[in-house]
């Protein structure tokens, strides 16, 4: 079993993270909007890696803690890269703290009851 990377949020931050530690492993890239992982997904197929596509809502618990089932049932998670977050231009005070607080709460719980011996997390938010 390859070693699995993790990336929730299909942005450009996250993917430069991902294609610096996914090499020879298993990326996941989760994104709310499935077409953003699927077009992530494409691209880092292009550039010679293993990879899948998944939805995630990080504000829902059932989400959050299905992606990491599955990330776990591909391999041994080693890395989690939490690049999803919204902003005050892009969202309502509400929707900012369910997806930037709670969700990043919700990723942590879920994944470091995952996360492979010797392995790493990391958030990348501007709170």
């Amino acid at each position: 079993m390859r070693e699995v990377v993790v990336l929730i949020g299909a942005g450009s931050i996250g993917q430069a993270i991902a294609r610096r530690v996914g090499a020879g492993r298993q990326v996941v890239i989760a994104d709310l909007r499935v077409d953003a992982a699927e077009s992530a997904a494409r691209t880092f197929r292009d550039a010679g890696f293993t990879v899948t596509a998944a939805q995630i809502d990080v504000s829902s618990r059932p989400s959050v803690e299905a992606l990491a089932s599955h990330a776990a049932a591909l391999g041994p998670v080693l890395n989690v890269i939490h690049a999803a977050g919204v902003s005050p231009s892009q969202a309502p005070v509400a929707t900012i703290l369910a997806v930037d607080l709670y969700g990043t709460a919700l990723v942590l719980e879920a994944f470091g009851r995952e996360i492979a011996s010797g392995g790493a997390g990391g958030i990348g938010k501007n709170l």
